[in-house]
């Protein structure tokens, strides 16, 4: 039980943490909670994806450089792909998704329920210490990629035209930031120490992001009034 808690809190913490950003005018808690479940789902079709994937192309985590980079990318694609999908089929049309932050809510949402379950299976197999290295870097990861697509996804929700641009390039980014940790990760080497510093440049850039998306928010309220 000790190592269930350690796996579902810091899921747990940082969608209490975004949440609390959205104080002004918040998401209904069960739309919130439904996109929490989907994107957990999506991580047994992910798995599922990288099962299948490895098989087909002879990809490896061993090796120096090309085959880690390779398989970090396409980790990167199959999982921020999914969390993607989820966001478009449950909320993206829904009429509660009226705020550009909402897009951030939303994708954090996703991300975090995605972390939690795959949070299990690690922390349940590598035990503690596993726990405690993800409780401080990969659940974040996981919901700071989340916030960085999430903006360009409430961006392209008001953009008219831009929509698939903005979409995309949410995507896009979301991908690199992810294959960018996990290419860190996969190194093996003192190079791995990196994903620190990443993690505050995306918790950073998270913040930035939520700001710009109130600021944004703000603005269309105000001139609707």
């Amino acid at each position: 039980m000790l190592l269930v808690a350690l796996a579902v809190a810091p899921g747990i913490f940082w969608l209490w943490y975004f949440l609390q950003r959205d104080r002004l005018r918040p998401e209904p808690r069960y739309l919130v909670r439904l996109v929490f479940v989907v994107g957990g789902g999506s991580a047994f079709i992910a798995g599922l994806l990288e099962v299948g994937m490895f098989a087909a192309t002879g990809l490896s985590l061993e090796g120096r450089t090309a085959p880690p980079l390779a398989a970090a990318a396409a980790i990167g694609l199959i999982e921020e792909g999914v969390k993607f999908l989820a966001i478009l089929v449950i909320v993206y049309r829904h009429r509660e998704f009226n705020e550009v932050l909402d897009g951030i809510i939303y994708a954090v949402a996703a991300s975090l329920g995605f972390a939690t379950v795959e949070n299990l299976f690690y922390v349940l197999e590598g035990g503690l210490g596993v726990g405690l290295l993800r409780a401080f870097l990969a659940v974040p990861g996981h919901a700071f990629f989340g916030a960085v697509m999430g903006f360009y996804v409430g961006l392209a929700k008001f953009s008219g035209r831009r929509e698939i641009v903005w979409l995309l390039t949410g995507l896009g980014l979301a991908i690199l930031a992810h294959a960018a940790y996990d290419a860190l990760v996969f190194s093996q080497n003192a190079l791995a120490l990196a994903v620190i510093p990443l993690v505050i440049f995306l918790w950073r850039r998270a913040i930035h992001h939520t700001r710009r998306a109130q600021a944004l928010d703000d603005q269309r309220m105000g001139g609707a009034s």
